[in-house]
């Protein structure tokens, strides 16, 4: 079976201006384009991750993917200070464990349990 195409133009509306069908059929989005915008949506999502859970992990994965962005010509911002904010906090909640087992551990030998 053969498809039947239309003969005639489709119908113009007044003043002579065409339908508008929709959106163009090609965009101009490059494939490096897409990369930066996925390395910045992951530095923003391990920042988001890593002020949460694991910020001596995360934090630097933030910061390494906002730089990959960046890279690009991308623009990571809050991933980068998301990832800075992250390192830095789990850096301070391995001092603070480390400052309470010592403070515990000299408090139980003093008392003598």
């Amino acid at each position: 079976m053969s498809q039947q195409y239309p003969t005639t133009p489709p119908p113009q509306p007044q003043g002579g201006m065409p339908i508008y069908n929709g959106a163009p059929e090609h965009t101009a989005y490059s494939p490096e384009k897409m990369l930066g915008d996925k390395a910045a949506q992951t530095s923003l999502i391990f920042g988001v991750i890593g002020l949460f859970f694991a910020g001596i992990v995360f934090g630097p994965l933030a910061i390494w993917q906002a730089a990959k962005a960046e890279r690009m010509n991308k623009s990571a911002t809050a991933g980068k200070v998301l990832g800075w904010l992250a390192l830095v906090w789990g850096i301070g909640q391995i001092v603070l464990a480390v400052v309470a087992i010592g403070a515990f551990l000299t408090v139980s030998s003093t008392s003598g349990y």
